[in-house]
């Protein structure tokens, strides 16, 4: 913690830590505790799966705890060998404890002291709940934080030291860069913060331009929560959603994001009333493109040949695709009604 390129919340330092106590040297250790986390998130489905459909059992009970095995089988060894995992728990932990909005909320704030994204959680908690959930959720975060400042320094560093990374060759905001690179037009691309950033007229302004989008729906989707908008939408479509714009929307889609998405996509499954377990599926293939892009084609992609840029714009594809059909079931429910890609995605209410 505390130098420039430290990307985590202070609680992700605890884990690192205890990776290194774990087995016999930290790689070890951290892919053991990578596949209890792995391990955990399943248990969590398939227990909530029983239990939800306990009296009309079928096949499709167990949607959301395949969608898990099948997404990881997707997403290939980075699962085990990145950090995501981690914060995912108890993202899928918060998703799944909706009922009981302290617990809720207490896993989101574990989950956001080891990255952010988990506290998105907390507005699929229904309006009469959310209050309590946030409280649960500061509290963990705060006394995490100031138990983990106790005992190592530049806890929260992060907040200020990535500000000024650029747009990510992967990303969203890419997309016209890459495209025109593949039709031969010159490309400027560096190594900064670990990834690999355009450098060229535009990116800077198309970074900002794409993250007010995405500040834009997630403050829309939770002024619609305060207002009581929202209490006919599943829970789980609601965190999908937000999860969905925050990476469409990012200057940055690394490939390990999408164990975030698959892992609240098969939470949001577990919910009967849920009427995105189609978009599962397209999340899915988006994350098994990702691990042919992601390393087999990422030297490719950097220098803009044909071949790699036509797997990149499907990978975006399907995510747009699938943040827009979410962001319209949440916000827009008779509208998705209406539209025919979106109808043919979203399960009729």
């Amino acid at each position: 913690m505390g130098d420039a390129f430290w990307q985590y919340p202070p609680g992700a330092g605890v884990l690192f830590a205890l990776a290194g106590v774990a087995g016999p040297d930290p790689i070890i250790g951290f892919v053991l505790l990578a596949v209890i986390a792995d391990a955990a998130i399943l248990a969590l489905l398939v227990a909530a799966s029983l239990r939800v459909h306990r009296d009309r059992y079928s096949p499709a009970s167990l949607w959301g705890p395949w969608a898990w095995v099948i997404g990881g089988a997707a997403i290939g060894p980075i699962m085990l060998a990145r950090f995501d995992l981690f914060p995912t728990l108890f993202a899928v932990a918060a998703l799944l404890l909706v009922p009981k909005p302290w617990l809720s909320g207490m896993a989101a704030g574990i989950g956001a002291l080891l990255k952010v994204w988990p506290a998105l959680i907390l507005l699929a908690l229904p309006r009469r709940n959310l209050w309590r959930g946030i409280l649960g959720a500061v509290a963990v975060t705060a006394l995490g934080t100031l138990l983990i400042s106790a005992w190592a320094d530049g806890g929260v560093s992060f907040l200020g030291e990535q500000g000024e990374r650029g747009l990510q060759i992967e990303s969203v905001g890419a997309a016209p860069f890459v495209i025109a690179g593949a039709f031969g037009a010159p490309q400027q691309v560096v190594l900064r913060y670990g990834a690999f950033e355009i450098v060229m007229p535009g990116a800077i302004m198309i970074g900002l331009a794409i993250t007010a989008i995405g500040l834009g729906l997630i403050g829309v989707i939770a002024l619609q929560r305060l207002r009581g908008r929202l209490e006919c939408v599943a829970p789980g479509d609601i965190a999908l959603a937000l999860v969905l714009v925050s990476v469409a929307t990012s200057r940055v889609f690394s490939p390990q994001y999408s164990v975030w998405i698959v892992g609240v996509a098969a939470a949001a499954s577990v919910d009967p009333r849920s009427r995105l377990r189609r978009v599962t599926i397209l999340l899915i293939a988006m994350s098994a493109l990702t691990a042919v892009l992601f390393p087999w084609l990422y030297g490719s992609l950097l220098e803009t040949n044909w071949y790699a840029v036509i797997v990149q714009i499907l990978r975006l594809g399907l995510l747009l695709v699938c943040t827009a059909t979410a962001v319209t079931v949440v916000l827009a429910p008779a509208l998705a009604d209406r539209l025919p890609v979106i109808r043919g995605l979203a399960r009729p209410r």
